[in-house]
């Protein structure tokens, strides 16, 4: 049985004192001139980036799609990351974004590649088909979700702020229906769900931590998309993944950007536990 979402949060936090997860979203006509030229370069871009900023990072977010649209010869090295980082950062918790939104025996299937054959520990998933859509990820003990809820893209408004008075699950709206529906599997599934929820929005965050005190939030759109880092982590709290990508590794196209990636976790860190020490203050 893997560990939970949510033991693996609290052990590396203790570690670091850091809410720091680092995406690791190579797009390939934005690496450095280098290693457009390797068989392997987007796994030889991302190590030096795991490497240069593992010592500050809660979680390492690996986007498989700038893989994917490589094919096989991609994936494969998806998965030398995730084994790379398994070796290296054994402590580190490995978030796959993949998003992934099916039903069940297809669902069990996502669940075998990440989970069984990769180990990593926690899934993004789509939530639009309800609970049947979820629920496939966590009956194996094998692994951990995090439910996109409130997204950071301009358009998330289209659906996630829809409202619906009739149906008892979802009072208020959509995304408030989602964030409600996963503390709810949480329960039945303890420290293994959490939420997604916008970096972007810090007072949607504010006010869906209100409501969901226990959820983990994984939160995107710090850095490159604009949000503001104290906003973030005084909204969210502890129970957080504040994610950056492009923000520390697309800073230089030249030699040095595994240099600056570095530089820009250890500043990240450093601003962090200034908000980390008011948190828990607070507890």
């Amino acid at each position: 049985m893997m560990e939970s979402l949510e033991v693996r949060h609290q052990k590396r936090f203790a570690q670091v004192q850091s809410l720091l997860s680092v995406g690791l979203d190579p797009e390939w006509e934005k690496l450095p001139p280098a290693f457009q030229k390797m068989e392997d370069g987007l796994f030889q871009f991302c190590k030096e980036i795991v490497h240069a900023t593992g010592e500050h990072a809660l979680a390492f977010k690996p986007n498989i799609a700038f893989f994917e649209r490589f094919g096989s010869k991609g994936l494969k090295q998806f998965e030398d990351l995730i084994e790379l980082i398994h070796k290296d950062f054994p402590d580190v918790v490995i978030i796959a974004d993949a998003k992934r939104g099916d039903l069940a025996n297809t669902a069990k299937e996502y669940a075998k590649y990440f989970f069984d054959s990769l180990a990593v520990d926690v899934l993004t998933v789509n939530p639009y088909m309800g609970r049947d859509t979820i629920l496939p990820y966590l009956e194996k003990e094998k692994g951990s979700v995090f439910i996109l809820c409130f997204t950071s893209n301009p358009s998330a408004v289209e659906f996630q702020k829809w409202q619906d008075s009739n149906q008892s699950l979802n009072p208020g709206y959509l995304h408030q229906g989602v964030a409600k529906l996963s503390a709810f599997i949480n329960k039945e599934f303890p420290g293994r769900v959490g939420i997604v929820t916008g970096g972007t929005r810090a007072y949607e965050i504010e006010t869906i931590r209100k409501e969901q005190k226990d959820l983990l939030f994984l939160i995107p759109g710090f850095g490159a998309q604009g949000g503001d880092l104290r906003q973030i982590c005084m909204a969210a709290g502890l129970k957080s993944f504040v994610n950056s990508s492009r923000g520390i590794h697309s800073i230089s196209m030249g030699s040095d950007f595994a240099m600056k990636a570095k530089k820009k976790s250890e500043e990240i860190h450093k601003e962090m536990k200034n908000y980390i020490k008011v948190l828990m203050s607070n507890y």
